[in-house]
């Protein structure tokens, strides 16, 4: 009997196709086009400044959009089932069991006055069905797990009385609670200390590849993505401007604005404050540009780039890019490649 599903090993544990995503009651489209994979065992990473569409994207993948925004055309499939059009208590049978998510500012998302260990024990609960008991003991098992040590103590601390990077190891330990395939992490470093940042990554590393997580990591920095993933996706003003594997992003960005992000990251050096800026600002969020929605900070545009629609085209294994003088572009790269190697 032939059938056309794909083999279990080989389907996306998320797959967005083509996905637009609109705000305020649909008036204003911030997002559009965005198609992406993410398999277990991998870690895409989504880059971009400040309200270009990352965290809409992650949020819309985990069916937690904000009153007002919805997604209007495309598809959101979580292994191969599509779930754009779920409901809440839909969604909450896939929370916690099949996918998990972290975010910035992890204080936010506990209770202050109840010891983390019993939120941990509770979402262990919800996640798989245990009894009380069985339940505390592999929340102490998820606190060693993540790194932090006397799980014992940490188990009846509260809140306010951790780091926080501590705070941040017993978020992901609540999102991998339910051994889930998908863990979301939206800009879940940002907020840190460097050195923790660092450990943080190095924690979501070894959980990767020893559990076979499927990781969605966000980031404004294209340094701290290359630490972690092994694909990236360079977002700009609601569009994916740039996407491929990291080395080779990393080794020869074809669009001007991901040339731009490398400049500023902080590339193999974490503790680097004095870093570069891309000089002018992004759109409005959903503003009507005919052409290239970058072309008003580029340094390569043309009269062609501003005209009209510039399309996500292949030039290369996995390799696509949104720019229309990609070929004048590379013939530039490969001159400082070339001066580089000399």
């Amino acid at each position: 009997m032939s059938t056309n599903t794909p083999p279990l090993e080989t389907r996306p544990v998320l797959d967005l196709a083509d996905v637009a995503i609109s705000v305020q009651d649909g008036t204003i489209q911030a997002v559009r086009g965005v198609s992406l994979q993410v398999r277990r065992g991998s870690s895409v990473g989504l880059v971009g400044e400040s309200g270009s569409g990352k965290t809409l994207t992650c949020r819309a993948a985990l069916g937690i959009l904000d009153r007002g925004c919805r997604v209007e055309s495309g598809t959101i499939s979580f292994g191969g089932t599509d779930v754009s059009g779920l409901d809440p208590r839909q969604w909450r049978a896939i929370h916690g069991r099949r996918v998990g998510a972290v975010f910035q500012d992890p204080g936010s998302y506990l209770n202050p006055s109840v010891p983390v260990g019993r939120q941990l024990t509770e979402a262990v609960r919800a996640a798989t069905g245990l009894g009380r008991r069985a339940a505390r003991v592999r929340a102490l098992e998820l606190l060693t797990l993540v790194g932090l040590r006397g799980a014992e103590h940490v188990y009846r601390q509260i809140p306010g009385e951790l780091s926080g990077g501590m705070l941040q190891r017993v978020l992901i330990a609540i999102a991998i609670a339910g051994d889930p395939e998908l863990l979301v992490a939206d800009e879940a470093t940002t907020a840190l200390d460097v050195t923790v940042q660092a450990e943080i990554i190095e924690l979501l590393r070894r959980l990767r590849d020893e559990r076979g997580l499927g990781i969605l990591f966000v980031s404004h920095d294209l340094g701290v993505i290359a630490e972690l993933c092994d694909h990236v996706v360079v977002f700009y003003a609601g569009e994916v401007v740039e996407t491929g594997p990291v080395e080779e992003i990393l080794r020869r960005p074809r669009h001007p604005y991901t040339q731009a992000m490398l400049r500023v990251a902080s590339l193999g050096d974490y503790r680097r404050r004095e870093l570069e800026v891309i000089p002018g600002q992004p759109p409005s969020v959903g503003e009507r540009i005919a052409g290239c929605r970058f072309a008003a900070r580029c340094a390569y545009a043309a009269d062609e780039c501003r005209s009209e629609a510039i399309e996500l085209v292949g030039i290369g294994d996995q390799h696509d890019v949104r720019c229309a003088r990609i070929e004048e572009i590379d013939l530039v790269q490969s001159d400082a490649w070339q001066k580089e190697s000399a």
